[in-house]
């Protein structure tokens, strides 16, 4: 609608695939307000307004201040989203007034089951604590936010025809929405469609369903009938008294279910200590099965090796068995030639001197005739 959006928003998620639209550093310092004032996001108690509005919250004040204007600058026109407001609306009020800022609220209404179910859904909290934690924001937000302009929605209305309900804030609230071009309603629709809305539930459901107390089932009968016509005094009535029986109600059990909820965050986090030394269990093992199979890989190679170097000795005996049996043949046929020679030189031999006597027989003959002569 034209309206600027935080500098550096939260980063989606797979509960929310399209974004969140929160700034990022209010939000930690938006957690780091609630801590100071010895609370939580997940808290459904009261604040503490002393706690809230002390001295050790001042810097955390001046921080949120400095980060509203680091984040929307000097915009004619923004949008702070971030529920935990909900919960100190004057706080922030104060804050905004100071920076001359006036404040006007859009306060979507959606069925308490459906946002239980989708807390539970993503942060496993139980239903009962989540619909504690709705019925606190709600009050509170609505609550603080009667002086100030303001449009009250019903979610899924919202879903159905964002027109209508976008030209009804403008007409409530005084808010004239910025020019926008290239036609901002193509763009509107093809986000706001339903194929993420995941958690559905009806009126019947929070009449019927056991763990939707009075408090919650009324406070979003009185809200959903605001939110479908005017406000008036008698629903604004049964809020208040809806709030003051929920304030009492926390007041007389909030020391016990502090105590059954810092027994269950010890639980909670020895069970993370648990899962994370399981989940390093998990990666050594892990790295241990790499080793193990990088050593597998390395004994198959070795074992290739040396089956190829079995390979390789066998044909060298073999290779040196020929040499030896060829070496043993041709030292049988030097031993054969040199025998041949020998015959052969005695033959020569005996050649010789058969032919020497030949030659000299005549000789011997004519000797022995002139001796007798």
């Amino acid at each position: 609608m034209g309206a600027a959006g935080p500098k550096t928003p939260l980063p989606s998620h797979a509960a929310n695939p399209r974004g969140f639209f929160e700034s990022a550093p209010l939000a930690l310092a938006h957690d780091e307000l609630l801590a100071l004032a010895g609370s939580s996001w997940l808290d459904w108690r009261q604040l503490d307004l002393q706690r809230m509005n002390s001295k050790a919250t001042e810097p955390c004040r001046q921080k949120i201040k400095q980060l509203l204007i680091d984040e929307f600058g000097d915009e004619p026109l923004i949008v702070i989203k971030d529920p935990r407001t909900c919960r100190f609306v004057p706080f922030m009020s104060s804050i905004l007034d100071e920076m001359n800022v006036s404040p006007v609220a859009l306060l979507p209404v959606r069925n308490p089951l459906e946002v239980a179910s989708s807390l539970h859904r993503r942060d496993n909290i139980t239903l009962p604590k989540s619909l504690l934690l709705w019925l606190r924001h709600v009050l509170e937000a609505e609550y603080h936010s009667r002086h100030m302009p303001r449009y009250i929605l019903s979610y899924e209305g919202f879903l159905a025809d964002w027109r209508k309900h976008m030209d009804r804030a403008a007409e409530k609230t005084g808010v004239v929405w910025p020019a926008q071009p290239d036609h901002p309603d193509i763009k509107i629709d093809r986000f706001l469609t339903t194929d993420l809305y995941h958690e559905r539930s009806t009126l019947e459901d929070v009449r019927n369903h056991p763990d939707v107390t009075p408090l919650v089932r009324e406070t979003y009968q009185v809200l959903t009938a605001m939110a479908a016509g005017d406000e008036d005094n008698g629903l604004l009535a049964q809020l208040d008294i809806v709030r003051t029986r929920f304030d009492d109600a926390c007041e007389t059990f909030s020391v016990a279910m502090a105590t059954e909820e810092l027994a269950v965050a010890q639980l909670r986090g020895e069970l993370s200590t648990r899962s994370t030394e399981t989940e390093q269990v998990r990666q050594e093992n892990s790295q241990l099965a790499s080793i193990l199979e990088q050593q597998s890989v390395e004994i198959r190679g070795l074992a290739d090796e040396r089956d190829a170097l079995v390979g390789f000795r066998d044909t060298l005996s073999a290779e040196r068995d020929t040499l030896v049996n060829t070496q043993a043949s041709l030292i049988a046929e030097r031993d054969a030639l040199r025998w041949d020679m020998r015959r052969i030189a005695n033959e020569r031999d005996a050649l010789l001197t058969s032919r020497s006597w030949r030659l000299t027989a005549p000789l011997r003959l004519i000797r022995r005739l002139l001796a007798r002569g």
